[in-house]
């Protein structure tokens, strides 16, 4: 196997530096703010709360500043549509109606009464509701309510109202497989919402669908307005009662566009090669606000930085549609709401971690720096910046270096990534030694990797380790062709864009190319396992709750995903054999190093069998391998004691892979499968 041209050196045994950035500091600071709400004078969001076994609490900021909870203690504001979950509270007049993740029912509570929270709807294990709306002069929520009646795909899902005072439920309506975004017209006569069926998934083509609002509160027969099956509509907003705001991608791009309601084209707005939009992995997301005035503020950018701002569909010749705000963050929260004056949203930069703030909405120019206050109290424990990596946006040509079995040819495109070298006040890599260096893989794979501050990447950085996020073909923040790279090549193209990144960072001699490791979740696991078992690349791999069996994992996930590898790989059974083309398991014998498989026992996304196969497929084969498994955890680390217990497990894995054995050194050039150590029981 080739690797790039670099002089070789016999990497001393591996020593990570001392560092104040702990584990329990990680798991404190873990998550980010969630939905956020102005309600009247004062501020509302979410935020985590791993030290409370993972609740999502509600709370609120007073105009004095004062910071309190919403939610009493026991409340945890979260539900399980689409098992990622939906838009989880919204504020009404007195209080808020959410759902609480114990019993998936709905709620009302008055945080200045009394009483505690008041169940609207009844127990049943089987009904879920996400997604919440509430539609103006209405005593009732809207909502996806997903009834699961069996099977894990025999699923039922449908737009609902719930009475705020009774609780008595009428459907609304029920178009689609899958269902969001309902909202109400402001003359009351209709209604909007996006749905989508099978096999696609909702960044390949969703309708947005416009209905008459019967007087009975159900709608009429519905008519499309934008999307289609190779369109993809992911927010829409009325304007008016005779347009609406939508982002959707008939270009390639989700840009921000006019919809009439009643028909005709829909025109974009500041139309730019940038998005307003993203997956839509969780209904309720939204990436834009409207204003009183006509206008919008927007998220908008790349996975090279995003921002926002003013959008005006009336701007007049020789004035921008588009102006961008004056905020110090360069990545936000995907929920923003704004009122006639200002706007609320959640930001964080390199070196600000994510903190919810409000910004004055002006009628023209930029946000002055004063007018920016934040009002969430710290996500994160006071950190030197010395101890913080300096991170650099990359590209590299995709395909340029290194070697992977089974690559295809993508030299003309590029790869993007963020790079994190080591850093420490005290500590550099002696001269003549290169650090080792470990590729961060998004899941999704329809995800990215923000270039913000990030104690976790700090936990590595500060110890002595590189880290590079690698955004792969697929990633969001790049346009539609970039992420439909993934079609059809999952298990290759996320793979060959990791070893391109590595391998790049050897050949600019910033890396140790004995000592290059991968790790990734869910989706990124699969890719950390498959560049583990299918290339040469990496002395080891680390996934947590990771897909290593495609085959049994599209026959066992939930009913959202299920479909998904239809695009990815191919649909079932004609494609099998590309299934075992590339599945982890099917391939343990070859992996070019151990691997650390973490995994949650409750994980219904990604069934904790799929660790528990890729363990025995690695003992079988005689390859070194750790398996752990956390009773009480999902898909995702949420309680503090796992997100500690996972890390401090992955620097061991790394002190062991990066300590090189007696004798020659273990390079790319080793035959495939040969053992990193005398010892591999």
């Amino acid at each position: 196997m080739s690797h790039p041209s670099a002089a070789r050196t016999t990497p001393s045994a591996f020593r990570a530096w001392p560092s104040p950035i702990t584990a329990a500091a990680v798991a404190r600071q873990d998550g980010t703010p969630g939905w956020v709400s102005l309600v009247g004078d004062e501020v509302w969001w979410d935020e985590p709360r791993p030290h409370e076994a993972g609740r999502r609490c509600v709370v609120r900021a007073r105009p004095d500043g004062e910071v309190e909870d919403v939610l009493p203690a026991g409340f945890d504001a979260r539900n399980g549509l689409h098992e990622y979950g939906g838009r989880s509270w919204r504020p009404t007049g007195d209080g808020l109606v959410f759902t609480h993740w114990h019993d998936q029912r709905l709620y009302v509570h008055c945080p200045d009464g009394p009483d505690a929270p008041r169940p609207l709807t009844p127990t049943r294990k089987n009904v879920t509701y996400g997604d919440l709306y509430l539609p103006p002069s209405r005593d009732e929520v809207w909502a996806v309510r997903e009834t699961r009646l069996g099977g894990v795909c025999d699923v039922e899902r449908a737009l609902v109202a719930v009475s705020l005072s009774t609780g008595t439920e009428r459907t609304i309506a029920a178009t689609h497989r899958f269902m969001t975004c309902p909202r109400m017209s402001p003359d009351g006569r209709h209604l909007s919402w996006i749905g989508w069926n099978h096999p696609n998934m909702p960044w390949d083509g969703t309708e947005l669908c416009v209905a008459p609002l019967r007087a009975d509160g159900t709608a009429g027969v519905h008519a499309l307005r934008a999307g289609g099956p190779r369109e993809s509509v992911v927010q829409a907003e009325w304007r008016d009662a005779d347009s609406l705001w939508a982002v959707t991608d008939p270009d390639g791009w989700w840009n921000l566009h006019l919809v009439p309601a009643r028909g005709g084209p829909a025109r974009p707005v500041a139309a730019a090669e940038e998005e307003f939009g993203g997956a839509l992995w969780k209904p309720g997301t939204s990436w834009f606000a409207p204003l009183p005035d006509g206008r919008a503020v927007a998220i908008n950018g790349t996975g090279a930085g995003r921002r926002i701002s003013l959008v005006d569909p009336d701007a007049g010749p020789g004035t921008p549609a588009l102006t961008h705000l004056d905020l110090p963050y360069t990545d936000f929260v995907q929920s923003i709401d704004a009122d006639a004056g200002r706007l609320v949203a959640a930001g964080a930069a390199t070196t600000l971690p994510y903190a919810v703030f409000t910004a004055a909405v002006p009628a023209t120019g930029a946000v002055p720096d004063h007018e920016v206050r934040i009002v969430s109290g710290s996500f994160v424990p006071d950190v030197d910046p010395a101890w913080l990596p300096r991170p650099t946006a990359r590209t590299f040509p995709a395909g340029a270096t290194g070697s992977a079995r089974g690559r295809t040819g993508t030299d003309d495109l590029l790869v993007h990534a963020h790079t994190y070298p080591p850093a420490h006040p005290h500590h550099t890599t002696p001269d003549g030694e290169r650090p080792p260096w470990v590729i961060f893989v998004h899941g999704g794979p329809t995800g990215d990797y923000p270039m913000v501050y990030d104690l976790e990447i700090a936990y590595f950085t500060s110890r002595g380790i590189g880290v590079a996020t690698v955004d792969y073909g697929g990633a969001v923040g790049y346009g539609r062709a970039y992420r439909e790279r993934l079609n059809g090549a999952w298990g290759i193209v996320d793979v060959q864009d990791c070893v391109t990144v590595a391998w790049a960072l050897v050949a600019e001699g910033l890396a140790d190319p004995d000592r290059l490791a991968i790790r990734g979740g869910s989706a990124g696991g699969w890719t950390a396992l498959a560049a583990l078992t299918h290339t040469d690349a990496f002395v080891g791999a680390v996934s947590f709750y990771g897909i290593t069996d495609p085959v049994s994992w599209a026959d066992t996930t939930h009913d959202f995903e299920s479909r998904y590898l239809d695009g990815l790989i191919g649909p079932l059974p004609q494609s099998a054999a590309l299934y075992e083309q590339r599945s982890p398991v099917l391939a343990a014998s070859h992996a070019s190093g151990p691997a650390l498989l973490l995994h949650g026992l409750e994980d219904v996304i990604v069934d904790p069998a799929q660790s528990s196969a890729m363990a025995r497929a690695l003992r079988a084969a005689g390859i070194p391998y750790e398996h752990a498994e956390f009773p009480g955890e999902r898909h995702g680390w949420r309680r503090a004691e796992t997100i500690r217990a996972a890390l401090e497990a992955e620097i061991r894995f790394y002190e062991r892979i990066f300590t090189p054995p007696e004798g020659p050194a273990a390079g790319p050039d080793r035959p495939v499968g040969s053992p990193l150590t005398a010892d591999r029981s």
